[in-house]
């Protein structure tokens, strides 16, 4: 029996506690689906568990004056992490000192900060000898629902791959909703794997690539994102700060060009000649990479380089740009991504085009005379139909009353009624249209 085929029976027929346990596994990556167990047979596994034992779990917490969030994170963590190793970079706040008392069992390495998130992980993998090492940001929180699940699946996944080395990934939703599931927070503490980078730290095999990965049902709640937070800690300065490192040590690695620019520039109020820069840096660094064989390490952010490219050609108005990069999603399943941004691009088009046509239309007025006044007066409906449709509203509305003091107007106000009717079932309990 293979790990696929103990994961099908998990979910369909539950009916074992070690099922149960693995049934919290929602995915595997292709490496490991194949896997053979450490037992033969369904029932020697089953059988066995119940005198497995449960591993020890230690989480690993990154603080530095986070005397707000920490008690919160660790508080969560009670019936997962048998102990908590906090490895704090200068608190000058009551962090150390809260943590010790929001789990039964927290032990403090003091270590100066260095420019280099992955360094401070990796002393968490130096410190910790046994069991299971799960990372988890003092900005996250297990969620509530979901306490104890670690602890069990982790203990399934011992039993029946007992000598593999892999990540077990939970899922992290931010405030605003947003889920993120390639998150290699958990790992063997006796692990070969090691985080690399400065920022956007993740774990890798010594050549650079993605390990094998377990996907389980466990959200973090994280609220580091929110302006708040985002203001406290300073997140953009120190972020381009340490890519700016990255970039310098390693200027040949397009994932640090695609960080840079998705972390640092504001797209909503840059020039389209700054975007248009961005572009042709991020383009250039990503055509620089070899077509097959580059490390995961290296290579890894392409697909998000090439949706970022895009937002940024919507940005300049880059038509030529979106269609080459679109094909590109396009080829290795991005569909959505791909759908999106030619939709928006031809939407912006047809609208920039139907707000041409509606400042025309209106040019007709100079030629009204007694014969022609009740078709002006179409004419002035369709004008208004226009400037609506593409967002011009205050000449919608002069146009409007131009149909009406004509004799027209009923259809336009016809369709406005319709709208707001609508808008009113759209809108939330209390809302106003």
């Amino acid at each position: 029996m293979n790990l696929t085929e103990l994961l099908d029976q998990a979910r369909t027929a539950p009916a074992a506690a070690l099922l149960e346990d693995l049934a919290l596994i929602s995915a595997v990556s292709p490496e490991l689906a194949p896997v053979p167990l450490a037992a033969g047979s369904l029932g020697e596994l089953v059988d066995g568990y119940g005198r497995a034992t449960a591993p020890v779990v230690t989480g690993a917490v990154l603080t530095r004056d986070e005397a707000g969030l920490v008690e919160s994170c660790l508080s969560a963590l009670a019936q997962d992490a048998d102990r908590i190793l906090l490895i704090d970079s200068g608190s000058a706040d009551d962090t150390v000192s809260l943590a010790a008392g929001a789990h039964p069992h927290v032990q403090t390495v003091h270590a100066p900060w260095t420019d280099d998130f992955s360094h401070h992980r990796n002393l968490a993998l130096r410190e910790i000898g046994d069991g299971w090492v799960m990372y988890v940001d003092a900005d996250e929180r297990l969620a509530e629902e979901h306490a104890g699940r670690i602890r069990r699946v982790l203990r399934a996944l011992d039993h029946v791959l007992p000598e593999h080395d892999f990540v077990v990934c939970p899922t992290i939703v931010d405030t605003n909703g947003t889920a993120y599931t390639d998150n290699r927070r958990i790992v063997r503490a006796g692990t070969s794997l090691s985080f690399r980078g400065r920022v956007h730290e993740r774990l890798y095999d010594s050549a650079g690539n993605t390990p094998p990965r377990v996907h389980v049902s466990v959200v973090l709640e994280h609220s580091g994102y929110t302006p708040e937070e985002i203001a406290r800690k300073q997140k953009r300065r120190r972020n381009g700060e340490l890519l700016a490192l990255a970039r310098q040590e390693e200027p040949a690695n397009p994932k640090w060009v695609y960080h840079e620019i998705r972390d640092t520039l504001d797209r909503e109020t840059t020039t389209p000649d700054r975007l248009r820069r961005a572009f042709a840096e991020l383009a250039g660094a990503l055509e620089a990479l070899p077509p097959s064989g580059a490390p995961d390490y290296v290579s890894e952010r392409r697909f998000d380089s090439w949706v970022l490219l895009c937002e940024l050609a919507l940005g300049f108005g880059g038509v030529e740009e979106i269609l080459h990069w679109t094909e590109r999603l396009e080829a290795v399943g991005g569909h959505v991504e791909a759908t999106y941004f030619r939709g928006v691009m031809e939407t912006s088009r047809l609208l920039s085009r139907l707000s041409g046509l509606a400042e025309q239309l209106g040019e007709a007025e100079k030629w009204e005379t007694p014969d022609n006044r009740f078709l002006l007066a179409r004419l002035f409906e369709v004008q208004a139909t226009a400037a609506l449709a593409s967002g011009r509203y205050d000449l919608a509305g002069t146009a409007y009353r131009k149909a009406v003091e004509r004799g027209a107007g009923q259809g336009l106000a016809d369709d406005v009624k319709g709208l707001r009717d609508l808008l009113a079932q759209l809108a939330p309990s209390g809302g106003t249209s």
